[in-house]
């Protein structure tokens, strides 16, 4: 069997980043890329799309890929292939309260002081550094 795939997305407001605070599941109550798991036979590309319109009610546009990571220490025992995106989000937020509590706008001078779930705070710095 393969490793699970799981989209997170980079959306792009203003030169920040929108995080949203996980409503459930691992890392709850911190802040985390938005993103989900792409359904049967949907490419990786319309996942991320979905799930962010699905998630904060916008769009998520001018989509790009960053690149994919192996994570095999969130979940132990899991394997995952992460595929990271970034681009603009667009529309009012319309959080799905099940799944997204409250959203936050990160920069690289405020990335130390979020509470962020999984290895996000490395990839984040990451992507700062890159400066795509």
């Amino acid at each position: 069997m393969g490793n699970k795939v799981v989209t997170r997305a980079i959306i792009l407001v203003d030169g920040k980043v929108l995080l949203g605070k996980r409503a459930r599941g691992r890392g709850v109550n911190q802040y985390a890329l938005v993103g989900g798991k792409p359904e049967e036979g949907e490419s990786v590309e319309n996942a991320i799309v979905r799930e962010v319109n699905e998630e904060l009610g916008i769009l998520f546009n001018d989509v790009k890929f960053w690149k994919k990571e192996l994570d095999k220490d969130s979940v132990p025992g899991e394997l995952w292939d992460v595929y990271y995106f970034y681009g603009k989000g667009n529309g009012g937020l319309n959080l799905k309260k099940d799944e997204i509590l409250d959203t936050i706008l990160v920069g690289k001078e405020n990335l130390p002081d979020i509470d962020l779930a999984f290895d996000h705070r490395k990839i984040l710095e990451e992507f700062f550094s890159d400066a795509v």
